[in-house]
């Protein structure tokens, strides 16, 4: 079992700055590089790639706020309106957060006429690496912890100021078990980077990351079931996964019929009836 005394909060002088946020911001920073060093090869503009980066952040933050809100008593945000940006309170949901996003990149791709499929698979690798790099203050921090496992690997929060209970009960660290998805993820998509059509690469990361949440949230202890045993977190993944997995068909299907067309195209060209 591991023991974790840590402070969400970091004090520089007089401010407090919560780890959450500089490490989400750290996370932003990583994939920004990322990003900018994949463009040349990705056949985008780089100020579209910069614009893109910048919407999809402020698509993100709202999204994960408005994700949050609606599932932890919504009814009390609208009595109190103001309370929807105190985010200092707590309360960003990463699934909110990738909604959030890709809507807003999608938006910016149509109104500049950027090529939205391209652009997602520029970004796809590098959004599991940030949130593996996400993932290390909430683990720390005791964010999003775990039901409670005897595993050599288990956790026990020990500081008041976290947000994991102070119950002397270990727990799965399903943080790092995300952590350890995402990388992998990652890793996976950059061997696949090239070699799929359009969209595809993106798809894929959707699929497979809907996929860990969904098994995830088992053994996370913070969230209660909704429905048949399952909760939101659970709900969403497969509603992510069943979205996904059309749009690939759909994709696959276009490209076939693409590829027909070619092959026709090219028999007629040659004399040949296809």
């Amino acid at each position: 079992m591991i023991t974790i005394n840590w402070d969400p909060v970091v004090h520089l002088g007089p401010i407090p700055i919560n780890w959450y946020g500089l490490g989400w911001a750290m996370a932003f920073m990583a994939a920004l590089w990322l990003v900018r060093r994949w463009t040349p090869r990705s056949g985008l503009a780089a100020e579209h790639v910069e614009n893109l980066a910048i919407w999809s952040l402020a698509g993100a933050f709202a999204g994960a706020r408005l994700y949050f809100i609606a599932q932890n008593d919504p009814m009390s945000y609208l009595l109190q309106p103001w309370r929807m940006l105190a985010v200092w309170e707590g309360g960003l949901a990463f699934f909110g957060g990738l909604f959030g996003a890709i809507l807003a990149a999608f938006v910016y791709a149509r109104r500049h006429a950027v090529p939205f499929a391209r652009a997602a698979d520029l970004f796809a690798p590098a959004i599991p690496i940030a949130g593996a790099i996400g993932r290390i203050p909430c683990f720390l921090a005791g964010m999003d912890y775990g039901t409670p496992t005897a595993l050599p690997w288990s956790v026990e929060y020990t500081n008041p100021a976290g947000y994991a209970p102070i119950d002397g009960v270990s727990r799965h660290p399903v943080q790092v078990y995300e952590l350890l998805g995402d990388l992998a993820i990652a890793g996976v998509l950059l061997r696949l980077r090239g070699r799929l059509p359009n969209g595809v690469l993106f798809v894929s990361y959707l699929i497979s990351f809907s996929l860990l949440r969904f098994s995830l949230f088992f053994v996370r202890g913070d969230v209660p079931a909704v429905a048949l045993g399952l909760t939101n977190g659970h709900w969403t993944a497969l509603a992510l996964l069943a979205v996904a997995v059309v749009m690939l068909a759909g994709m696959m299907i276009v490209n076939r019929r693409g590829r027909r067309h070619g092959h026709a195209n090219a028999s007629v060209a040659e004399g040949r009836v296809p």
